[in-house]
């Protein structure tokens, strides 16, 4: 198998990129076996009007009957899948049955069980609508009116993955003296959005010590999941001067950080590490950087594990110990984190830190960490298809690898579908030119042949509003660090008119499903390899 030289992340500064924050709020309380309270419905208008001063583009449901509920979580899940961040609310009625989780709609039955499951939404599809955004998911859950009279099983706990944060308002039940107001779980959450220059973990601890505070102890918010260990700041800016690094924090938001790390949060803790082993920054100290990683492994953090096999691949903080390394990165991929599963494919393909070439082993890496969504990988994997190196794998596996890569937001892939078009097979090129036919981004001929429209359609799909040119490409990495995610492979919905799935399922690694067929004949290319944590140190 032959390598091209390009194994740098091209990321691409884009002016004119999608809406980078969307939100969706749901107040439901017009139930029909129910006096209809307002709350809900106030909760949900003050909060839009809070979330679209911070530039976020709102969809709000108000007494959303199913059908409409899950059409709009699914149009949303499609719109989140370009987007910095997605946070959802929901302010209604939540029943368990069958150890789910279901939100219900002003029309659902709570009996019997079968209707229930029919027409509810089931908690893990909001979840997952929320899990489509590239960098923050949040979704906020108001457990006043959760559980009706009729409800006699308590609620589960809610399951995130893939980096989603749930917070809820505290016991189910539990409510405040606002009336027809906005209570104050929603009323204290749109005052911390508007906090400027406040980093989104800051801004959650800050929330929860006010709601605590303001309703005497009777509503405390509580955490399931994590947030991606990145900064992200909501309020107060324009967004394009707010830190995009650990490193762009300033003095006092980085004192907040230490401060938020020495207290034993764990994302803090990754965040001040990711700070402290940069060498440009005058805070450098890879030396307490590995403390802190230290710190975080004790937690069970997949991250941390991650970022100290950097630290010992390179020797910085610690002494160099390539087996080390090794130990660390195979410890995080055992814990489902897709860029370290991305680099041992990278490692084991290469033959790098004192391993052999081992190409299968490789592959199976690329695999997992491309059924879990990790872009580079999922642009291995589907060169590696793309060159016959994948037995049961065509030109549509491939092309549906790149769509995903491209909807989750990988500048490389831009790049090189821009600058390169025939990277990639002939038949790859045209089963990825239906496939963008079909999500209605694409109406031209299935030639192969990447003209104006199939370009436009590639730059629509990764989320750039029409018209819009792609800038001069760099040679400089964004650092995305990985979510702490399970060992899971979710396949989800990739249009808007696919449906989030309402019951649970096992999750595997089963091959994603094909939707265009292969034509004969091919091209024989050369295979792109990406590792971009790898680049982004050189």
């Amino acid at each position: 198998m032959r390598l091209t030289a390009l194994l740098l992340m091209l990321f691409l500064p884009f002016a004119a990129a999608a809406q980078d924050r969307v939100a969706m709020v749901i107040g439901v309380s017009a139930y029909e076996d129910a006096v209809t309270l307002d709350g809900p419905r106030a909760d949900a208008v003050r909060l839009t009007k809070a979330l679209e001063g911070q530039g976020f583009d709102v969809t709000t449901l108000i007494d959303a009957e199913s059908a409409a509920f899950k059409q709009a979580l699914s149009d949303f899940a499609f719109q989140a899948e370009t987007a910095d961040i997605a946070l959802i609310y929901y302010a209604g009625r939540r029943v368990a049955s069958g150890g789910q989780s279901y939100l219900i709609p002003i029309d659902a039955p709570l009996a019997p069980a079968s209707a229930l499951r029919r027409e509810g939404v089931a908690l893990p599809a909001l979840l997952r609508a929320a899990g489509k955004a590239r960098q923050i998911r949040l979704v906020l859950l108001d457990n006043c009116h959760a559980a009706p009279q009729q409800a006699t099983a308590p609620l589960p706990p809610p399951e995130p993955r893939l980096g989603t944060l749930v917070v809820t308002s505290g016991e189910v039940g539990a409510c405040d003296e606002s009336g027809e107001n906005a209570g104050l779980f929603a009323e204290t959450l749109a005052e911390v959005l508007a906090q400027p220059e406040v980093e989104v973990g800051a801004m959650l601890d800050d929330f929860r010590a006010a709601l605590r505070s303001r309703s005497g102890g009777s509503l405390s918010a509580r955490r399931y999941g994590r947030l991606n260990p990145m900064p992200f700041f909501l309020g107060g800016g324009d967004g394009e001067s707010a830190p995009g690094d650990w490193a762009d924090l300033n003095e006092t938001q980085g004192q907040r950080l230490a401060e938020l790390a020495g207290q034993g949060d764990t994302r803090s803790q990754l965040g001040l590490a990711a700070l402290q082993s940069d060498p440009d920054d005058p805070r450098y100290d890879p030396q307490n950087a590995a403390a802190q990683l230290m710190l975080a492994i004790e937690t069970g953090s997949a991250e941390a594990r991650y970022q100290l096999a950097q630290l010992y691949e390179e020797g910085r903080g610690v002494e160099q110990d390539e087996a080390r390394a090794m130990q660390l990165y195979r410890d995080a991929a055992e814990r489902g984190h897709a860029g370290a599963l991305n680099d041992l494919g990278f490692i084991h393909l290469q033959g790098e830190l004192g391993q052999e070439a081992d190409p299968e082993l490789a592959l199976d890496y690329f695999r997992r960490a491309a059924d879990r969504r990790h872009p580079a990988a999922m642009f291995n994997f589907a060169a590696m298809i793309d060159d016959d190196k994948v037995p049961g794998r065509g030109a549509a596996d491939a092309a549906l690898y790149l769509y995903r890569a491209l909807r989750a937001g990988d500048g490389t892939l831009l790049g090189l579908m821009q600058e390169e078009p025939r990277l990639f097979d002939s038949d790859t090129r045209k089963a990825l030119q239906r496939k963008l036919s079909d999500v209605g981004f694409y109406d031209g001929a299935i030639d192969g042949l990447y003209g104006d429209g199939t370009q436009a359609a590639i730059r629509a799909a990764f989320g750039m509003e029409a018209g819009a040119l792609p800038g001069e490409a760099t040679e400089t990495t964004k650092k995305t660090p990985e979510a702490e995610t399970s060992e899971t492979s979710p396949i989800a919905s990739e249009t808007p008119q696919e449906e989030p799935d309402q019951e649970p399922t096992t999750q595997t690694e089963d091959a994603p499903e094909i939707d265009a067929e292969p034509e004969p004949g091919a091209d024989k290319n050369v295979t792109p390899v990406l590792r971009p944590k790898q680049a982004a140190r050189e």
